[in-house]
């Protein structure tokens, strides 16, 4: 068991700190006089200890924590506020993603629909010969994409706006 052992930066810490346990306590000190690299960490986390300790400590002053605290709650007044107002920003945005994914169905029910009478009348559409390029950018998945990205950073835009007139009034 004791060659499973395997000594970490962190465990040196803490065993410089005093607050392993007994059984870790010796497991370590069992490794220590195996290795002396690491007898050699040792003595500069306690040199690097004792420099901590001889800096002198200043206190803060009056009304630090005062003045901390009063930091904090206006900061979550802040954040509070603020939260509310982006609600919207967040429904639009899911709202148009769904639209964005139900709109498709909806273009091929209404194409299916309007098919159905001219196969029936014997009408046929001419077909019109394109060529590949442009067989990509009229596709409906490039169209709902152009689409989705334009509606996404104008709602983006307006949120900025938004974000903009409500720094304007905070700080008027």
């Amino acid at each position: 068991m004791e060659n499973n052992f395997l000594l970490t930066d962190d465990m040196l810490w803490d065993y410089a700190d005093g607050i392993l346990s007994g059984a870790e306590k010796g497991q370590v000190e069992a490794y220590l006089q195996r290795n002396p690299e690491w007898q050699a960490r040792l003595r500069l986390i306690l040199g690097e200890k004792e420099e901590l300790s001889a800096i002198p400590l200043e206190a803060p002053n009056p009304g630090f924590a005062d003045r901390v605290m009063a930091a904090w709650a206006a900061e979550r007044v802040k954040i509070k506020a603020a939260a509310p107002g982006k609600d919207w920003i967040i429904r639009l945005i899911a709202l148009v993603f769904v639209l964005f994914v139900l709109a498709p169905a909806v273009v091929m029910v209404v194409a299916a629909l309007q098919l159905s009478p001219a196969e029936e009348s014997g009408f046929s559409i001419p077909e019109i010969p394109v060529s590949e390029w442009s067989a990509a950018v009229q596709s409906p998945f490039f169209t709902y994409g152009l689409l989705f990205v334009t509606a996404f950073i104008t709602l983006r835009f307006l949120d900025k706006i938004v974000q903009h007139r409500r720094l304007a009034q905070q700080l008027a």
